[in-house]
């Protein structure tokens, strides 16, 4: 009886180091590289008080040949991402008010995800959504959101931690809508 567990013990062992070890360029650990670059998002007019249907713009403009990351990187030629996504904080905005995506779109969880879409002409990645405040109140959300670059291989993943510029020294955005 203890063969028969030795032998089924070691069997499993070797077929789960088989299945755990891919090669190729699917063998890579997470992130290329993480950097914070405070401000890439910016909302337009930012105020402190607005009247209900005032329409406000939330855009990101990313250029692909930067610094961002502690040297000159092109993200396109590395990661070949047609959308890179924002994962955003700031999704309370779209709460209850009439949403227009511009350039980019929406891609899951109720506006806290959006594909940023790659733009060959200008080399930049580029999103812009229109927000038609609808919804009367005080909005306070906060603002630390993340850009992930990672195109359709596991490997070569990028990610840009920011906020939206002008935030408060509590990291949020305030306003009014009257």
């Amino acid at each position: 009886m203890v063969t028969k567990l030795l032998k089924f013990t070691g069997l499993f062992l070797l077929l789960t180091t088989l299945t755990g070890c891919p090669g190729g360029d699917d063998d890579c650990f997470d992130y290329g590289a993480t950097a914070r670059v405070d401000n890439l998002i910016t909302l337009l007019p930012l105020q402190s008080v607005y009247n209900q249907g005032d329409v406000i713009t939330l855009k990101i403009i990313i250029p692909t040949l930067n610094n961002y990351f502690g040297q000159e990187l092109n993200l396109f030629e590395k990661t070949n991402d047609l959308n890179a996504r924002l994962v955003t904080t700031s999704r309370y905005l779209f709460t209850d008010n009439q949403v227009t995506y511009l350039k980019g779109s929406m891609e899951a969880y109720n506006g806290g995800w959006s594909n940023i879409i790659y733009n060959n002409v200008t080399g930049e990645y580029e999103l812009e959504i229109q927000v038609k405040l609808n919804r009367i109140g005080n909005y306070s959300f906060f603002t630390d959101d993340s850009i992930e670059f990672q195109g359709s291989s596991k490997c070569n993943r990028y990610r840009l931690d920011t906020n939206i510029a002008g935030w408060n020294t509590d990291g949020k955005i305030e306003f009014s809508v009257q």
